[in-house]
């Protein structure tokens, strides 16, 4: 009996991956914060719009399209500035920058912008 409850443990942590707690911990707890640091209810008739998220994603993609303004690397050198031409090389580089820049703004800075009536 004692190896099959073993195994039965087991199983019940297989199937909760520990990951999946930490992501959620990672997720909620900005957004707990916020409440705490505000202490405002909102009701449901207040219609708030964050716009702050969309706003960075829109401005960071305009700034590191390839190409554009600035591309790393660049086709004759390490970085070159408006050649509007691209490689696979250089989307792959500033998709990663685009990722890294959006974590920060988002996860680690908190920007927000609320619109509404």
């Amino acid at each position: 009996m004692g190896i099959h409850e073993n195994c039965k443990s087991v199983d019940r942590s297989w199937n909760d991956p520990p990951w999946e707690s930490m992501i959620t911990t990672l997720l909620m707890m900005p957004l707990q914060e916020r409440v705490q640091r505000n202490n405002t209810v909102r009701t449901a008739t207040e219609k708030m719009s964050d716009w702050g998220p969309v706003f960075v994603a829109v401005v960071l993609f305009i700034l590191l399209t390839p190409g554009l303004l600035i591309q790393v690397p660049g086709r004759h050198r390490f970085i070159e500035f408006g050649n509007f031409q691209t490689s696979g090389v250089s989307i792959l580089v500033h998709s990663i920058l685009y990722f890294a820049l959006i974590c920060i703004f988002l996860l680690a800075v908190g920007v927000h912008m609320y619109m509404g009536s």
